[in-house]
């Protein structure tokens, strides 16, 4: 909090997924297109530590890049060339909690079956915005789609997280798949805000007057421009109107990367460089 005071930048309103409100909504999103069939329940194999005794969230699992080949990737991407990535992908994966081999285990999962909604995506991206957003967005959609939309699980066993309604069969130990209910967060947080503000939060995300626009990083492409608008398109909310997407800011030519502390510490940052230049005071 104090940074962003530094950095003179403020919120409306500044939410968490772990607030109730966003687990319950969340909950109703999931229990929606699981009720109107629009989501897939099917036994796969997931990655398993058997040392842990605990499956492995994407980020939890460590390998190689089959891109790059950099030994920098985990489960859902690369560090270093940023392709998004599945766990089956990667070449040697190891279990980040005890540095083993990972086995697979079969379970029982939901799926959000992208390949239906394939029409849907080529002509509201390839074609509707294929002028207004950017090349390297446009691009990185075209990619995907055109190599076949797969399958994605919006539920993992884990013992943290969004847990399914307990009237969900079979949702025992289940939780919310983090990609699924994250961006769910810019719905509760809205919320939150026209419960704080006694305002109707709905015209945010039902009336087709409203202009949505996701300002985020390359790595987050795939989830804004496919995967979440496709979950909003069957909820009833309106679609992102423009995902202007940056690229990477890098540090000394590698990637920055919390997990790996190849970064700038932001209270650093504004102590030696933003007070400096304003004769230490706020900027």
């Amino acid at each position: 909090k104090e940074d962003f005071v530094d950095l003179a930048i403020s919120f409306d309103i500044y939410h968490r997924t772990s607030e109730p409100l966003h687990h319950e909504t969340a909950q109703e999103f999931f229990t929606r297109l699981n009720d109107a069939g629009e989501l897939e329940m099917k036994e796969s194999e997931q990655f398993y530590d058997d040392e842990a005794k605990s499956f492995l969230a994407d980020r939890f699992i460590k390998g190689t890049c089959p891109n790059c080949g950099s030994d920098r990737a985990f489960g859902d991407q690369c560090e270093t060339c940023g392709r998004t990535l599945s766990p089956d992908e990667l070449i040697n994966p190891v279990s980040t909690l005890s540095g083993k081999t990972p086995v697979k285990k079969k379970t029982t999962h939901w799926y959000l079956p992208l390949g239906k909604h394939e029409a849907f995506l080529r002509e509201w991206i390839l074609e509707e915005h294929k002028d207004d957003w950017r090349a390297t967005v446009a691009g990185q959609c075209k990619s995907w789609i055109e190599g076949g939309l797969q399958s994605r699980a919006v539920t993992r066993d884990l013992d943290w997280g969004v847990k399914l309604p307990l009237d969900v069969k079979g949702g025992k130990g289940k939780v919310l798949y983090v990609w699924f209910d994250a961006p769910i967060g810019y719905i509760s947080a809205t919320k939150q805000w026209a419960l704080d503000n006694n305002k109707d939060w709905r015209p945010y995300w039902e009336h087709k007057d409203t202009k949505l626009v996701h300002f985020i990083g390359k790595d987050n492409i795939v989830f804004h421009c496919i995967i979440f608008p496709v979950m909003l398109r069957l909820h009833g909310n309106i679609l992102p109107e423009n995902v202007p997407a940056n690229e990477f800011l890098n540090l000394e030519g590698d990637k920055m990367s919390t997990s790996r502390n190849w970064k700038l510490d932001m209270r650093d940052y504004i102590t030696d460089f933003v007070k400096k230049e304003n004769g230490g005071g706020q900027c």
